[in-house]
């Protein structure tokens, strides 16, 4: 009996390269406020169930919740990459989504033993703590399910974005591998056996040659957080760096915004190109 296999568009999506956030000032601080948005949601909502009669200590235990949050999630979202940093190399999607789900289990974990700690362990049992699991695993799909819903408003369009800065590691059988920052791409367009990419580095335009199908290239960095579309059977653009130049019912037309150059659409991808260039991001 075969094994089954997930679906290539599937495992292409899930290994689609995706940013990890940086450990910097910015991103601390907003983990803190977040923390403290957290201490709210307690005071208000009360999701644990903390009760006493000292209505002071309620509120401290809230706030100290709160902290314990911030703490837990910065030692494995900042603090474990430091140390392991093997473990990150190659970020992708589906490795996102799994550490995602044991970053919420950690802090679920962290908050019952705390909990429990301040109850004197006298709730220190299986069940409670699947309910105080399951309470921060259910704010986490309120969240998911929020962040989602913001995705359909937005469009993939903006969502491309988020991968943009990423490196794609470009293998072909007939070349040496070699590393591209999506970012940095214009277009690339087929020429045979091989790929003429034109790139933006560092403000300079240059080209690469690289000894490949289009086919090929397309399978590796076309996928649904990426900003490099196909829009005519020889041709594939970032459309960051694109306008629209011309259109009719017979031909359309893009350019470069900042370089001379135009490049045909095809009737099959005419519509597609048009509405991610009719509005900026």
């Amino acid at each position: 009996m075969n094994k089954p296999t997930i679906p290539f568009q599937w495992k292409r999506f899930l290994l689609s390269p995706f940013p990890r956030p940086k450990n910097d000032r910015t991103n601390v601080g907003r983990l803190f406020l977040l923390s403290l948005g957290c201490s709210l949601f307690i005071l208000i909502f009360n999701p644990f169930n903390i009760k006493s009669q000292e209505e002071w200590y309620i509120n401290l235990l809230v706030f100290s919740l709160g902290l314990l949050f911030f703490v837990a999630v910065y030692l494995v979202e900042f603090l474990l990459p430091r140390l392991t940093p093997s473990l990150f190399q190659k970020w992708n999607l589906g490795k996102a989504i799994l550490w995602y789900g044991f970053v919420l289990f950690f802090v679920g974990s962290t908050m019952f033993f705390y909990k429990s700690f301040l109850g004197g362990f006298r709730d220190f049992t299986l069940l409670e703590c699947l309910f105080v699991i399951g309470r921060v695993l259910g704010i986490g799909m309120t969240v998911s399910f929020f962040v989602l819903g913001i995705y359909s408003y937005f469009g993939r369009k903006q969502f491309s974005l988020l991968s943009s800065n990423e490196k794609y590691r470009i293998t072909s059988p007939d070349a040496k591998a070699i590393e591209l920052n999506l970012n940095e791409i214009l277009y690339i367009v087929s020429d045979d056996n091989y790929v003429d990419i034109h790139l933006e580095v560092d403000g300079n335009r240059k080209k690469e040659i690289f000894r490949s199908s289009l086919k090929n290239i397309e399978a590796q960095i076309v996928n649904p957080v990426s900003p490099i579309f196909r829009c005519h059977r020889q041709y594939l653009i970032n459309f960051q760096h694109f306008k629209m130049h011309s259109t009719n019912s017979r031909k359309t037309l893009i350019a470069l915004k900042r370089y001379e150059g135009e490049i045909p659409v095809s009737k099959k991808y005419a519509s597609q190109i048009n509405e991610l260039l009719q509005t900026r991001p």
